[in-house]
């Protein structure tokens, strides 16, 4: 092995094959991120998380291999960021621009912690580098892809939209009380098999029940219902009225809420992609030293320091 001095590595008198390695691991670095941004762009959720996860993996190599490069690691951040925001052309805005902005500050500190960890090991670590890595580049990308996605128009609940999520979180639960609910069924034809179910025979007082249960429908969506519409068609109308009549002051509310939920749900799954990201960074990392295109040297006789083989 080769010692490298104290001051740190020469950058700017390193050899073209270096250089066209460093570019060529931001290359593919960043046209991982191109074609996430075009899968998520186009609505292809599942190819579009797992090419998330390829690039969060290839993301934290680019910090291994270049993390003694500050300029080239810089360079790549911004690439990657811009990469992400490109095939989400409809989004922009000045709220589009803040969200970029806030994907590529993250993606430095996220580097900056990748390569601090480096600089504080002696030997290279690739769990840690993961670990200082994951955590801020996975929130920062899904925070800015979820919030392009609903500025692009990506994200809307229409009538059918309603109908699924009125199948999937509501059915289960009428089931219970009413055994041949669907979202398409009446709502005045659920709210009387209800008063029926409460073993109310008289008409009378099932009409009375109907009302009443109308009315307290009401009160709780804060919408009026029409009960010969289906049930999903009167959530999804009582949804429209409830975000067409939101203050600005309350939309925005509304959004920092639901952005708290994501970053929670984030770093809710973040230790269960770490252990299959560290994997995979471990064989990539191990890849390249096999096959020559980066050594590990020592710096002050003591500290690993990956380098860019000439």
């Amino acid at each position: 092995m080769v010692n490298v001095p104290a001051s740190g590595i020469d950058f700017k008198n390193v050899d073209k094959v270096v250089i066209f390695k460093a570019y060529l691991v931001i290359l593919v670095t960043t046209a991982i991120a191109l074609l996430g941004s075009y899968l998520l762009a186009h609505g292809t959720i599942f190819w579009g998380t797992l090419t998330l996860f390829i690039f969060l993996t290839f993301f934290a190599l680019q910090v291994i291999l270049l993390g003694a490069a500050d300029n080239y690691l810089r360079t790549a951040v911004i690439l990657n960021g811009f990469a992400w925001a490109i095939f989400f052309y409809q989004a922009i805005s000045v709220y589009f621009i803040l969200a970029l902005a806030f994907l590529i500050l993250f993606l430095f500190l996220a580097a900056r912690r990748g390569s601090d960890e480096l600089g504080n090991s002696l030997k290279v670590k690739t769990g840690r580098v993961v670990r200082a890595v994951v955590g801020l580049s996975l929130t920062a990308a899904v925070i800015f892809i979820f919030v392009s996605m609903i500025l692009a128009g990506k994200i809307t609940l229409t009538e059918e939209g309603m109908r699924d999520l009125t199948d999937i979180v509501l059915t289960p639960i009428a089931k219970h009380y009413v055994k041949d609910f669907t979202p398409d069924m009446e709502t005045g034809v659920f709210f009387t098999k209800l008063a029926e179910r409460n073993l109310i025979t008289n008409r009378q007082f099932v009409n009375q029940s109907v009302n009443q249960l109308k009315k307290d429908v009401e009160g709780y969506l804060g919408a009026e219902i029409d009960l010969k519409q289906s049930v999903s068609k009167n959530l999804y109308q009582a949804f429209q009225f409830k975000i067409s009549s939101l203050t600005p002051q309350a939309k925005l509310y509304w959004a920092l809420i639901i952005l708290a939920i994501i970053f929670l749900s984030v770093k809710s799954v973040e230790f269960l992609i770490a252990l299959p990201l560290t994997l995979l960074v471990f064989l990539l990392y191990q890849a390249a030293l096999v096959f020559n295109f980066a050594s590990v040297d020592l710096k002050d006789r003591s500290q690993e320091v990956v380098l860019l083989n000439r």
